[in-house]
């Protein structure tokens, strides 16, 4: 196409660089909250998106990226700070349990079936977060800036809908 890798990258990054972080809603009924593993560079560097779901409007509210530690979710319940959740629903990651408050949060597969269809979109759609392939992500700043644009974009979709 005549077109230099170099201002397909800086392209994508000045965009980024306009997107705001995901806003929650004053109320969540059902918040999902799960994380996805990919790599940047190599499989020994890995990198997770931990992100909550909003099942009733389906919507990413609030998105970390980094390592799957108890300070990143941490990071992304402090994103959601000002906002009150009826119901957390998650995995049995050990990280939840340390971190969400307990009186509302669930533990169930039935509970993050919405979110773990977010994964599969997000993985289908984001070549870089297949499993196996090819293409992936050579800095954490490319890799995070096509996930908060993923993101943005699934958000401005399901308003159409």
């Amino acid at each position: 196409m005549g077109i230099s890798p170099n201002t397909v990258l800086g392209a994508i990054r000045a965009e980024a660089a306009t997107v705001p972080a995901p806003a929650p809603p004053a109320r969540i009924q059902d918040l999902e909250v799960d994380e996805f593993w990919s790599f940047v560079g190599t499989k020994a560097e890995q990198r997770w998106t931990w992100y909550g779901f909003d099942r009733q409007r389906r919507q990413i509210v609030a998105l970390v990226n980094g390592r799957r530690t108890d300070g990143n979710c941490r990071r992304l319940y402090e994103q959601l700070q000002g906002c009150r959740i009826t119901h957390w629903h998650t995995d049995d990651w050990q990280s939840y349990g340390k971190v969400l408050p307990p009186r509302r949060h669930q533990v169930s597969k039935a509970g993050t079936r919405h979110i773990e269809r977010q994964n599969l979109n997000f993985r289908t759609h984001v070549k870089r977060l297949h499993r196996r392939t090819i293409c992936f992500s050579k800095s954490t700043e490319m890799h995070d800036a096509v996930l908060r644009l993923y993101a943005q974009h699934a958000n401005s979709q399901q308003h159409q809908i």
